[in-house]
């Protein structure tokens, strides 16, 4: 489980997802889609640091890991986690919990060391909200219980609610109604591949190719039988680069499973080991140059450290 607690240096491991099946039951009213997924949550994650101060200023400031910063936002305020400290500073006081007198307010600087790629459909920037909404819930001593959070984490994106919780779990609604499950046989390490390309959720969803009618499934059989459910963006994703479908088959072939995470465009395996994955991955890095990197993690629950394409383990980083 991440629980987001910091080690000794004062980092914070945030984490990311798989989706080990997107299954999109039809649209919604509000426009919106209505999914039946299973969030996986890894170990491996972006690097989270905060310092609290009395200013009433909050800053954001990322720095490169194993992915660089051109993701980042030009404004502060556009930043997700900026979002996210407000929300919280916002909300607590208005519920009496911190003073509204703004030489009382809290700030805080937040450095963010980019591990996750943006685009890839695992989830970093959600986890990395999350981290800070349950960070300084506790720093600012705000004190809201878990499911306040997670009213608050809705509003920032239909991934972060299930990073507050953190534990994986069974999704409907958006993304945001959570039922606690777990894998009748769980899977201990994942192989993650990072292509050279983003996918665009927003003209994924607007493809007239995407399949929107997928009956609602019992949760226990789906999760029972997740390697022949499927993700909904894979087939549309695979169309657009037969370049990732290659690399998709070749998964596939090497681990003897594969599919697409999210709206993409990162690929996962279940592997037996880390040394198998990171065997696995070389192996591929060397026959498909759409292949930028890879990373082989345990799931959240394991206590195992993941390990980059380089075998080199994503411990927590000192500042």
């Amino acid at each position: 489980m991440i629980d987001c607690d910091r080690d000794d240096s004062g980092w914070s491991t945030a984490g990311c997802k798989l989706n080990l099946f997107l299954h999109i039951n039809g649209r919604r009213p509000d426009g919106y889609h209505e999914l039946q997924t299973y969030f996986q949550l890894l170990a491996y994650g972006d690097l989270v640091h905060l310092e609290t101060s009395g200013s009433g200023r909050i800053r954001i400031s990322w720095e490169s890991g194993d992915e660089g910063i051109s993701g980042q936002p030009e404004r502060q305020e556009d930043d997700l986690l900026h979002r996210a400290a407000t929300l919280l500073r916002d909300a607590a006081i208005e519920a009496g919990r911190l003073s509204s007198s703004a030489d009382e307010q809290p700030g805080v600087d937040i450095t963010l060391r980019k591990n996750v790629p943006v685009g890839g459909g695992l989830g970093g920037g959600s986890a990395s909200a999350a981290c800070v909404l349950n960070r300084l819930n506790r720093l600012w001593q705000v004190d809201f219980p878990a499911q306040r959070l997670e009213a608050l984490a809705i509003r920032l994106g239909a991934d972060v609610p299930v990073f507050v919780r953190a534990r994986s779990a069974m999704a409907h609604g958006i993304g945001e109604r959570l039922l606690p499950a777990e894998l009748t046989e769980p899977v201990r390490y994942w192989l993650v591949l990072v292509p050279n390309m983003p996918a665009h959720t927003a003209s994924l969803y607007a493809d007239p190719a995407l399949a929107r009618d997928t009956p609602k499934g019992d949760d226990e059989a789906l999760l029972a039988g997740w390697r022949e459910a499927h993700n909904a963006f894979e087939p549309v994703v695979l169309d657009r680069s037969p370049a990732l479908a290659a690399l998709r088959d070749d998964l596939a072939d090497s681990a003897g499973f594969a599919r697409l995470t999210g709206s993409g465009a990162c690929l996962f395996a279940p592997v037996a080991s880390s040394r198998q994955g990171a065997r696995i991955g070389t192996e591929l890095s060397k026959r498909h140059p759409l292949l930028r990197r890879f990373f082989v993690s345990p799931a959240a629950s394991a206590t195992n450290q993941p390990v980059s394409a380089t075998g080199r383990v994503q411990g927590k980083k000192s500042g």
